[in-house]
């Protein structure tokens, strides 16, 4: 009897180990994601979550430990500020990284860009500004921008703050789901965002980031019902 294939590893985490001023952010830290995943990194407000990201994207060392990305899969970062280029337009921000000659041959998404505007009610604002704009509707630029690169992997730090149930759901449900083989590692406070997003769970209990629990969102959602 077949079975099914196992989901290949598009990230694999060893051990890494992070201190500022002599003070443990990140202690042996590990874990896998596989493909079609998103993961939450769940943990407390202050545990090096957002350090943890910005090491495997590669603008921050680790003190020690390593990470890959075993199908050469690009990762792609969303940070918790949208960083508009001021003097874009909308529509020209979320087009910026197409004219990299790095995604000159690669496929995009960019004869989906209207229907994307029309889902997240951004259709109209083509045009404006970010100055324009409120502080939910520059989070859903930031995220088309990365999105319409088609990425394999995207790392999205608190990626929903000022969105409305209707917007994540758009970008879960509609967008998502046009993009081949994308995973997602995330992180968020937001339990409507375990329930909407995450298939998966990397739970901290401690300060810090250690000691790694991985869980269903179901399981995760009963711990807070119950």
């Amino acid at each position: 009897m077949a079975t099914d294939p196992q989901p290949q590893i598009v990230l694999e985490v060893t051990a890494i180990n992070k201190k500022f001023n002599h003070e443990a952010v990140i202690t042996d830290f590990s874990f896998r994601m596989s493909q079609g995943e998103r993961l939450l990194l769940f943990a407390p407000s202050g545990a090096g979550k957002t350090t943890l990201l910005r090491i495997l994207s590669g603008l921050l060392a680790a003190d020690s430990g390593s990470y890959a990305y075993p199908t050469g899969a690009e990762l792609h970062i969303v940070f918790q500020e949208p960083r508009l280029f001021p003097y874009l337009t909308v529509d020209e921000n979320i087009r910026l990284p197409l004219k990299s000659p790095h995604f000159a041959s690669k496929t995009n998404a960019l004869e989906k860009l209207a229907g994307w505007y029309k889902l997240v009610g951004l259709d109209g604002y083509q045009d404006d500004y970010p100055h324009t704009l409120s502080g939910g509707m520059k989070r859903k630029v930031s995220l088309l921008r990365a999105l319409v690169t088609l990425p394999e992997l995207l790392v999205l730090d608190e990626p929903f703050q000022s969105l409305d149930k209707d917007s994540r759901e758009a970008f879960v449900h509609s967008i998502f789901p046009e993009i081949p083989n994308l995973s997602v590692l995330f992180t968020s406070h937001d339990i409507l965002d375990v329930e909407i997003i995450a298939t998966s769970i990397l739970l901290i209990k401690s300060p810090k980031l250690q000691n790694p629990i991985i869980i269903s969102s179901a399981e995760f959602v009963r711990s807070f019902t119950n």
